[in-house]
C-alpha cells in the first residue's frame, strides 16, 4: 500500500514536499484530502451513537463513509488505476483511529457524570439530607 502511494501520492494526494539536497522533510497534504477526511470523520462523530452498540461498527461505518463522502476525486486526478485501494486505505485509517477515539472520550464524559453524581450522593450522606 506504501508504494502505491508513493507512486501515485504527489499527484493527488499531495500539494508539494520541502526537499533541501537530498532530504526530503515534509509533505503537504492536498485541501481536497483535508476535506475529504474532515468530511469523513464528521460524519463518523454523527453516526456512532447510534451504531456503536452494534456489532460490526467498523463494517458499518465504512460503508457508510464510503456512500456519503466525495472520493471521485481521487480517481479523476490521475489516480484511476489504484484509486479503489487508496480509498479503502483512507477510509481504513480514519476509522481505525477515530471509532476508539470517539469510544475513549464517550466513557470518559459517562465516568466524569457518574464521578460527580457519586459526589453529590456522598455529600448528601455526610450531610444528613
Amino acid at each position: 500500500m506504501s508504494d502505491i502511494l508513493n507512486v501515485v501520492g504527489n499527484q493527488c494526494l499531495h500539494i508539494f514536499q520541502c526537499v533541501w539536497g537530498d532530504k526530503q522533510f515534509l509533505t503537504y497534504c492536498s485541501e481536497k484530502l483535508v476535506e475529504t477526511v474532515g468530511a469523513s470523520i464528521s460524519l463518523l462523530e454523527s453516526k456512532m451513537a447510534k451504531v456503536a452498540h452494534m456489532g460490526s461498527v467498523e463494517e458499518r461505518m465504512t460503508v457508510a463513509i464510503k456512500e456519503i463522502v466525495d472520493f471521485e476525486w481521487i480517481g479523476s486526478s490521475g489516480c484511476s488505476l489504484h484509486s479503489q485501494k487508496i480509498v479503502d486505505g483512507i477510509v481504513r485509517g480514519i476509522t481505525r483511529i477515530a471509532i476508539p477515539w470517539w469510544c475513549k472520550r464517550t466513557n470518559r464524559s459517562m465516568n466524569e457524570a457518574n464521578r460527580q453524581r457519586d459526589t453529590k450522593r456522598k455529600l448528601a450522606i455526610l450531610s444528613h439530607k
